[in-house]
């Protein structure tokens, strides 16, 4: 069996240069569009998994992991790049949880993969809970993911239709 394949392209070399130019300036709104949702997004997750449960015993509870989420977006030359993280010394912890509870890297990876784009993760963890994983940048990673694929995907299509 012999099989050929031929890319055509469609449209002059003007027509395509002017697209590249676009896809290049628009590489970088996306992903600082992408990164404000992220950060959004762990930021209602933390609030779900820490602040909206029942306070523990013998701790003051702070705002200090809540303030310390942060998301970076950066395009250039057609790549995107996009971190949401948390400054705060015990964000681990709460992420994954602690001791006999702690989820490891392709445990919380399994979860995140059943997890629909935009939904909050919990495990129940609380102030009296806090052992148990709070995961909120992890589903705002997945978010990311999905959002920086789908904003290129609808940038592709209106760029050749």
């Amino acid at each position: 069996m012999n099989m050929k394949a031929e890319i055509k392209r469609r449209g002059s070399r003007t027509v395509l240069r002017r697209r590249m130019a676009q896809i290049q300036t628009q590489v970088d709104v996306i992903a600082q569009r992408v990164a404000k949702e992220g950060e959004r997004h762990a930021q209602r997750g933390a609030y779900l998994n820490v602040y909206s449960t029942v306070v523990g015993q013998g701790y003051l509870r702070t705002r200090h992991l809540f303030d310390q989420i942060y998301a970076v977006g950066h395009g250039a030359g057609g790549q995107i790049s996009v971190t949401v993280g948390d400054y705060a010394s015990y964000a681990s912890e709460v992420e994954f949880g602690s001791g006999p509870f702690a989820l490891n890297a392709a445990q919380m990876e399994g979860y995140l993969k059943a997890l629909a784009p935009g939904k909050l993760l919990t495990f129940g963890r609380s102030g009296q809970k806090y052992l148990l994983p709070g995961p909120y940048i992890g589903p705002a990673l997945h978010l990311v993911q999905y959002r920086t694929q789908w904003e290129i995907r609808d940038l592709m299509r209106r760029l050749w239709v």
